[in-house]
């Protein structure tokens, strides 16, 4: 029994249809040779008008039955010139019929390859500005350098104080383009990693030993920090001390000296959940969507100038991803800014 919906097949279709004309052609013939034993002309002729018959209600049928196909073939002509866009209609109009099975198969694997181009064009897209952005990153660096080193080849530092600064400033130069090169060697690595091997990880201690470095580059911020005893995940303890270091030295990057910040670290049974704030100027509501994205800055200057390399937050998002867990952010222009990201606990 023939399931609701779904047409005969057309094979089967046209064999039903030839089959009923050609027993209808024999039943004229038949019928001819009992009217008239004798009259060849007449038997003949039924025989022949059968025939036509035949022939010709089943090349209109078969013309109508493939027609669509070669709608197909044609639009397929098109999509192989380059023309993505085209969608084979049958797969809407006629989806019980077997062009109407195939182009819904055929539309399917388009829009597959149509997204995966899409996601190429975007990734080499990226590639393209994360270069661009690079090698500006570094230009101003090396800029700076050959600066300082064309002013002590000219003699145009007067005095040992003045050579001193210029080697101090140099130094400073050399130490932010080491930071952007790891930066950058960090978040290649991470590129290149599908999986890592997650392994029970004190997340406890690796909070407060990043806080404990925190206070050492800074001992004048005012800190609240809460961070539960005993709190383990399943991680990469190496990747989760940058994490920890990129979230606190944003904050250090970010806002005035002095700006109170806060770190807490709790857990479920089901998550754990690290929350990093801040009481600064804020992000921008534009630039929120945009700021775990590489070298985006949503204060163009200011973290350029401090030493921001604008990678911080990007390597939050990718140590992120590669722990299956989530990075949220909350911020409000001029009352601070939130990251809370929820980890897997370890069992």
């Amino acid at each position: 029994m023939l399931r609701q919906g779904k047409q005969r097949p057309l094979r089967t279709r046209l064999s039903v249809l030839v089959t009923s004309l050609c027993a209808l052609a024999m039943a004229a013939t038949a019928l001819a040779w009992g009217v008239s034993h004798q009259n060849v002309a007449i038997i003949v002729t039924t025989e022949l008008a059968g025939l036509t018959m035949v022939a010709t209600v089943s090349t209109t049928v078969v013309r109508r039955e493939l027609s669509p196909l070669e709608h197909a073939a044609d639009t397929a002509d098109s999509i192989a010139a380059g023309d993505l866009g085209h969608r084979l209609p049958e797969a809407a109009t006629a989806p019980a019929t077997e062009v109407g099975r195939l182009a819904e198969a055929l539309n399917g694997m388009l829009d597959q390859i149509q997204a995966a181009l899409t996601a190429r064009e975007a990734s080499e897209e990226r590639m393209r500005q994360f270069v661009a952005d690079a090698s500006h990153e570094l230009r101003t660096p090396l800029q700076s350098l050959r600066g300082y080193a064309e002013l002590y080849q000219h003699g145009a530092l007067p005095d040992t104080a003045a050579v001193d600064a210029a080697m101090d400033r140099m130094l400073s130069e050399i130490d932010r383009m080491s930071r952007l090169v790891e930066s950058l060697l960090m978040l290649a690595r991470f590129d290149e990693e599908d999986e890592l091997e997650l392994e029970p990880v004190d997340l406890s201690r690796i909070v407060a030993d990043s806080c404990q470095d925190a206070a050492a580059v800074e001992p004048d911020r005012p800190r609240s920090i809460r961070i539960q005893d005993g709190v383990t995940v399943l991680g990469d303890a190496a990747q989760l001390r940058s994490l920890m270091a990129n979230l606190l030295g944003n904050i250090r990057m970010h806002t005035p000296p002095g700006t109170p910040c806060s770190i807490e670290l709790t857990a479920t049974p089901d998550a754990v959940t690290l929350r990093v704030g801040d009481q600064g100027p804020g992000i921008p509501k534009e630039s929120q969507r945009h700021v775990f994205d590489r070298f985006y800055r949503a204060d163009k200057g200011r973290s350029r100038s401090s030493g921001g390399t604008g990678l911080g937050l990007s390597i939050v998002a990718a140590i992120t991803e590669l722990h299956h867990a989530y990075v949220n952010l909350d911020s409000t222009p001029g009352h601070g800014t939130l990251i809370e990201i929820t980890l897997l606990p370890g069992r």
